[in-house]
C-alpha cells in the first residue's frame, strides 16, 4: 500500500532516532557486524515481532517491517527458516489451547469471554526443535506483548523465560562465536538464569520500523545509546507484594520505594540498574563545575568518547537528602543530560539544572510538603548504582515549600519504611553550597473536594446482579 506522504515523513523522522530508544546490556566486542551475510535467527519475535502493546499502546498502521524481513531487505541470508517454520506450527496449537482456556475460565467466572480475557497474552509455549542453522552469527529474538486491562503474570513464559528459551539461549550462546540475546519487550523479563550470554540488546517494541532498527544495530549504522527506565533484576528481588494481581484489590505498600529507589535504599543488587545502559563505544565524564542560583542548583560535567565509533552518553545527577521525621529514599533522579554524537576523541560539556523543592515530603501531619534542614548530598553518575558525591547542599531549617490539605483516609495499611540515618563518607574537598528558607517560595492550595460522598451499599455477588 502506498504511504502518504506525511506518513513517508514522520517515519524518515523517527528512523533516525530508533537507536537511541534501544538499551545495550552487555557486549563482548563482536558487534556491530561487518556486513551482512549468513545468519541464524531463532525465538518468537524473529516473524512475530512486536511493534507496540495492546489495546491503547497498538495502532494500525499501513505496514511494518519484522525482524525477519529487516534483515532479508538489508542483505542476510537466514538460514533458520526450518526452524522458523516448525515454531509457526508450534505456536497456532499453543493458540488454540490458549483461547479454549480462556472460554472455560471465562465461563467458570460467569463473565464475558472479551472482558475476561482483555489484556491477557499468552504465555511462551515449550517445545523441542532442533537449533540447526549455518553462519557464525546467531540470534534470539524473545518477545512479550502487554497492555491495559491485566498485571503481567509471574510465570514461566512471560515475566520468567520459559524452559525453552532458556535451554535455547544458553545453547545458542555456547555454539556460536557471535551472538546476540534481542529483547523485543514493553517491560521487564527475569534474566537471571542467562546472565552469561555474551550480548544482550533491549530493542523495545520501537512502532512499524522495529525490524529495519535491529539490523541497523546489528550492522553498526546506529549506536544503541538509551538508558533503562526501570530496574532490571531477579523478580524475588523486587519490592514484597503479597496481594500483586489480585483484580479486586492491590495494597500498594511500597510507599516511597518504587523502582531503583527500593533497590538503592534496601541495599539490593540488581542485574542491570535503572539508568544503565551500553554503547559500542566508551566514555568518560568528569566533574566540570557545580553552582547555585538560589534553590536552583546547576551540575555541570565534561564527557569525552573515549572509544573507536561515534556514539551518546547520558550523564545523570542524583539527590540524597536527610532522613529526619519523613520517609526518604537513598537517592532521587534530579535529571540527566544526553549528548550529541561524540566521534571518538571528541568532548562536550553538558548541564543538568534542578530545584530542590521539586524533592520536597509530604508530612501528613502539616498537610505540606517540606524540605528538611541537614545535608543534601548531590550525586552524579551513568546509573542509580554508579553515582559519586560531587557537592553537598547545606539547608539550614526546615522549609514549607507548599501548604496542602488532607483528603483520602486512612489506607489501612503502613507503607515500607527504610532503616533511617545511612551515613557515607564524603570528600573534604567537596563543593559545598549553603541554602536558607530565603532561597525558597512557600505556595499554599485551598483544595476544594468535588465530589459527594455517598451512602454505603451492599454490594452484590455477580450472580445476584445478574
Amino acid at each position: 500500500m502506498e504511504l502518504m506522504e506525511y506518513e513517508k515523513k514522520h517515519t524518515e523522522a523517527v528512523k533516525g532516532s530508533l537507536a537511541e530508544c534501544t538499551v545495550l546490556l552487555k557486549k563482548d566486542g563482536k558487534f556491530p557486524l561487518e556486513a551482512a551475510g549468513k545468519i541464524a535467527a531463532f525465538g518468537s519475535g524473529v516473524r512475530l515481532t512486536v511493534k507496540g502493546g495492546t489495546g491503547s499502546g497498538e495502532v494500525n498502521s499501513h505496514y511494518s517491517v519484522n525482524i525477519e524481513e529487516g534483515l532479508e531487505q538489508a542483505g542476510f541470508e537466514i538460514t533458520t527458516k526450518a526452524w522458523l517454520d516448525a515454531y509457526d506450527a508450534k505456536r497456532a496449537e499453543a493458540k488454540t489451547d490458549f483461547i479454549k482456556r480462556m472460554k472455560a475460565e471465562a465461563k467458570a467466572n460467569h463473565q464475558n469471554v472479551m472482558v475476561y480475557a482483555m489484556g491477557k497474552s499468552m504465555p511462551e509455549p515449550n517445545y523441542q526443535i532442533p537449533l540447526e542453522g549455518q553462519g557464525d552469527v546467531a540470534i534470539y529474538v524473545l518477545s512479550r506483548i502487554s497492555g491495559e486491562g491485566n498485571d503481567r503474570p509471574v510465570e514461566e513464559g512471560e515475566i520468567k523465560l520459559s524452559a525453552t528459551e532458556k535451554r535455547d539461549i544458553l545453547a545458542l550462546n555456547e555454539k556460536y562465536d557471535k551472538f546476540m540475546l534481542v529483547l523485543n519487550v514493553g517491560g521487564v523479563v527475569d534474566l537471571s538464569d542467562v546472565t552469561e550470554v555474551k550480548n544482550i540488546l533491549v530493542l523495545s517494541q520501537l512502532g512499524v520500523d522495529t525490524g529495519t532498527a535491529l539490523v541497523d544495530i546489528l550492522l553498526g549504522r546506529q549506536n544503541p545509546s538509551g538508558k533503562l527506565a526501570t530496574t532490571w533484576a531477579a523478580w524475588d528481588q523486587y519490592a514484597p507484594m503479597d496481594d500483586f494481581e489480585d483484580i479486586n484489590d492491590t495494597r500498594y505498600q511500597e510507599g516511597i520505594y518504587v523502582g531503583y529507589r527500593y533497590f538503592d535504599s534496601f541495599h539490593k543488587k540488581a542485574l542491570f540498574p535503572f539508568g544503565y545502559g551500553l554503547s559500542y563505544t566508551e566514555f568518560a565524564h568528569k566533574l566540570s563545575g557545580v553552582s547555585a542560583d538560589g534553590e536552583k542548583i546547576t551540575v555541570r560535567a565534561q564527557v569525552t568518547n573515549t572509544g573507536q565509533r561515534a556514539g551518546k552518553q547520558v550523564v545523570q545527577v542524583y539527590v540524597s537528602a536527610p532522613s529526619v521525621k519523613l520517609d526518604k529514599a537513598y537517592q532521587d533522579l534530579c535529571g540527566f543530560a544526553k549528548t550529541k554524537e561524540l566521534a571518538s576523541g571528541e568532548s562536550q560539556e553538558v548541564a543538568i539544572t534542578f530545584a530542590l523543592s521539586d524533592f520536597a515530603s509530604y508530612d501528613e501531619a502539616s498537610a505540606s510538603y517540606i524540605l528538611e534542614a541537614g545535608n543534601y548530598i548531590v550525586r552524579m553518575g551513568v546509573s542509580s548504582q554508579d553515582t559519586a558525591p560531587v557537592a553537598l547542599l547545606r539547608l539550614q531549617e526546615d522549609v514549607t515549600t507548599l501548604v496542602a490539605k488532607n483528603v483520602l483516609g486512612d489506607p489501612g495499611f503502613t507503607d515500607l519504611r527504610a532503616e533511617a540515618g545511612q551515613t557515607e563518607n564524603i570528600p573534604a574537598d567537596i563543593c559545598v553550597i549553603t541554602l536558607s528558607a530565603d532561597d525558597f517560595t512557600t505556595e499554599q492550595v485551598d483544595y476544594q473536594p468535588k465530589y459527594e460522598i455517598l451512602p454505603e451499599v451492599e454490594a452484590l455477588s455477580i450472580d445476584e446482579a445478574a
